[in-house]
């Protein structure tokens, strides 16, 4: 049966995890917008002085002044697009980091509970070496070619089996920037 004070507290609780993440995913892209604005105004000055005499003269009369705004669009366009995919690339850096250390560390437990040494290469605790951030950092290097190599997403059959995480992150994503 159930009980109702523990269903209102665990739902509680998935609404303060919400929120969190909301909150947290909010600031990110507050930071990947503002990066965006930084790379537009930091191209739109030049395009304009570069590009703009040659549209300008390429147009009807009476349609010079839209050149500034039109530069404008453009340069924001595709400054968001490359906020948003290098934003991509430093998570996915990121992750590919956090994993390959979590997973060479858990090989590396796992070795020293069989009690595997491989020649005294296997220490007790991974504090005691290396090798832990060297396999780590080559899973990582893998784990992001991997990431790149398919455009920052899942590739089939693998779409599939998360399509219902990437439902919850394009529901996110619809939240944030709403």
């Amino acid at each position: 049966t159930f009980i109702p004070t523990k269903v209102d507290e665990a739902l509680a609780s998935l609404y303060k995890i919400w929120a969190t993440v909301v909150a947290t995913l909010s600031v990110k892209f507050a930071r990947t917008i503002a990066m965006a604005v930084t790379l537009s105004n930091a191209a739109q000055r030049t395009i304009l002085l570069v590009a703009g005499p040659t549209i300008k003269s390429a147009l009807p009369k009476g349609y010079e002044r839209w050149v500034p705004i039109l530069i404008g669009w453009l340069t924001k366009s595709i400054a968001i697009s490359l906020a948003w995919y290098l934003q991509a690339a430093i998570s996915a850096i990121t992750s590919a980091i956090e994993g390959g250390l979590i997973i060479s560390r858990t090989l590396l437990r796992m070795l020293v509970k069989k009690g595997v040494k491989l020649g005294g290469l296997i220490p007790k605790k991974h504090e005691y070496t290396f090798i832990d951030e060297a396999v780590g950092y080559l899973l990582a290097a893998l784990g992001f070619y991997f990431q790149f190599k398919f455009g920052f997403s899942a590739p089939f059959p693998f779409n599939l089996i998360l399509l219902p995480f990437e439902t919850a992150e394009t529901y996110l994503r619809w939240v944030i920037t709403k």
